[in-house]
C-alpha cells in the first residue's frame, strides 16, 4: 500500500509539478524608456491590450476606456498597452505616438515600446507574444493578436485565462465579466 501511494505521489508531481510558463518571465520595454518585468505585478490581474499604432478616433475611445478601467481597478488591474510593429509602430512614428497614447492615458497604465505581436511575424514575434498566441507554451490558448484592441487576461498567480477579440469594449459587460473570473 505504501508503494502505490508513492507510486501516485511521484506521478501527480511529474505530471503537475513541472514549472508551468507564467507572465512574470516577461519584461516589456516602456515607450518613454526602461524595462518593466510582469513580476512587479504578482498578486495582481494584468490586461494586455493592443493598441492602435494611427491617430483616429476609434484609437481615441479605446484609449480613453483604456485609461477609465485601469483608474477604476487600480491597485487591482495592471493594464499594458502594446502598440504593434505589424499594424504601423516603428522608431520613426514614435514620438508622435507617444505624444498622443499619452495624451489619453494616464501614467498608471504601462505603454509599451512596439512590438512584434503576430504569428506571423515568425522569430520576431515578442517572447511575451509567443506566450500569450500559442496553447503549447500557455497551455489554454491559440489565438493570433491579429489588430489593435486584441485583450489578454492574466490572472494573480501569472496565468492566461481570457482573451477578448477587438468588438469587445474595454468598458463593455465581456470586460467586466473576465475580470470578475477568479
Amino acid at each position: 500500500m505504501k508503494k502505490v501511494f508513492i507510486f501516485i505521489l511521484i506521478s501527480l508531481i511529474s505530471i503537475y509539478g513541472k514549472a508551468q510558463v507564467n507572465s512574470f518571465q516577461f519584461s516589456v520595454d516602456k515607450i518613454e524608456g526602461g524595462k518593466d518585468s510582469l513580476v512587479h505585478y504578482q498578486g495582481m490581474k494584468v490586461l494586455i491590450v493592443i493598441i492602435p499604432a494611427s491617430v483616429s478616433p476609434a484609437g481615441d475611445s479605446l484609449l480613453m476606456s483604456l485609461d477609465s478601467l485601469g483608474r477604476s481597478r487600480e491597485g487591482q488591474l495592471k493594464i499594458i498597452a502594446v502598440p504593434s510593429v505589424e499594424a504601423g509602430f516603428s522608431q520613426v512614428n514614435r514620438d508622435d505616438l507617444y505624444q498622443w497614447y499619452r495624451s489619453k492615458l494616464g501614467t498608471h497604465i504601462i505603454v509599451s515600446n512596439g512590438m512584434y505581436t503576430r504569428k506571423t511575424s515568425g522569430s520576431l514575434q515578442h517572447p511575451l507574444f509567443k506566450w500569450l498566441t500559442d496553447v503549447a507554451i500557455n497551455k489554454v490558448f491559440d489565438i493570433d493578436a491579429e489588430a489593435a484592441g486584441y485583450k489578454f487576461f492574466i490572472n494573480s498567480g501569472g496565468l492566461l485565462y481570457g482573451v477578448l477579440l477587438p468588438h469587445s469594449r474595454a468598458s463593455g459587460q465581456a470586460v467586466t465579466r473576465t475580470l470578475a473570473i477568479q
